[in-house]
């Protein structure tokens, strides 16, 4: 067995890697021992040493960010423990190899991951997490560092919105205009305005908005976007075209210093970034899109 020490590190060699089993790997590394002993403590070593799966594998550093209680009440609750523990394996092992475009791939906890490959940086993601270490391959599957713990999500874009009371308005607008259907199609990005959005507009202008279900109709859509679009894909300059719409929905990414985005023509920042929904991913956003021909379709109700 090849040893290297790079800067006091114990590291593994590639090839002695590759010849391990997924525990036998797990277990040689000193940056994920906490996943390794959560592993061990659902009752899946055996799991991980003669079946053929990828593992989504959060750091130490990533699961020191849970709370101590949490993880104490994880060691207490094997089914709970168990569940988290298989939302981070899949049995699909040629991930890396696959340019994923938003598709849902299920684990072990019957709960599906989403995957997005982005061509630009050469990466892959998991729920909008970054796979870390490709080159991890093993006997019987491979390795992934993630620097966030997975977590399903709960409810679709639209029930992750009516828990928070500040997108009352684009809501409202979507239920009134028949679009909410819209914004539970499955694979999308929603850029969600804040009420303060509406609220900024001039009085007369937020009044003929909701007195025209087309005005609210194209709203919403102004906001939607086919495929799945997390910050960590984001790029500066980035043009993200819908050709799915009636409207002119070109988008441009512009970054605002590490990662922090804003994305034109709207007004404002990304607020609340890569809110994951079980049909897609939400961005919040503190401003509206509205284009010339938008706001000429509003002064001619008002006018």
């Amino acid at each position: 067995m090849k040893i290297y020490f790079v800067s006091g590190l114990l590291l593994f060699g590639v090839c002695d890697v590759a010849a391990r089993t997924i525990m036998e790997a797990l277990s040689s590394r000193y940056d994920i021992m906490s996943f390794t002993n959560l592993v061990r403590r659902a009752g899946l070593e055996s799991l991980l040493t003669t079946g053929n799966y990828t593992v989504f594998v959060p750091t130490d550093s990533a699961l020191e960010t849970f709370p101590a209680d949490m993880i104490s009440k994880l060691y207490q609750n094997i089914t709970q423990l168990k569940a988290m523990v298989n939302y981070h394996i899949v049995p699909y092992v040629g991930i890396a190899e696959h340019q994923w475009t938003g598709e849902k791939v299920n684990t072990l906890a019957s709960q599906p991951v989403r995957l997005v490959f982005y061509p630009h940086n050469n990466v892959t993601v998991v729920n909008g997490e970054v796979l870390q270490e490709s080159n991890m391959s093993v006997s019987n599957g491979h390795i992934y560092l993630l620097s966030s713990v997975l977590s399903p999500p709960k409810a679709d874009i639209v029930q992750t919105l009516e828990q928070d009371s500040k997108y009352s308005k684009f809501l409202t607008a979507a239920a009134l205009s028949g679009m909410t259907s819209k914004l539970k199609e499955d694979n999308i990005t929603v850029l969600a305005p804040y009420d303060l959005a509406f609220d900024n507009m001039y009085q007369n202008r937020t009044d003929a908005l909701f007195s025209s279900l087309k005005m609210m109709r194209a709203i919403v859509e102004f906001h939607v976007l086919p495929g799945t679009y997390y910050t960590s894909g984001f790029y500066d300059a980035e043009t993200i075209t819908d050709d799915n719409t009636r409207y002119d929905n070109n988008l441009v990414v512009h970054e605002r210093g590490r990662h922090s985005f804003r994305i034109s023509p709207f007004d404002g920042n990304i607020l609340n970034k890569d809110w994951v929904a079980t049909n897609g991913v939400i961005h919040a956003i503190s401003g509206l899109k509205l284009t010339w021909a938008f706001l000429r379709g509003l002064d001619v109700i008002i006018g």
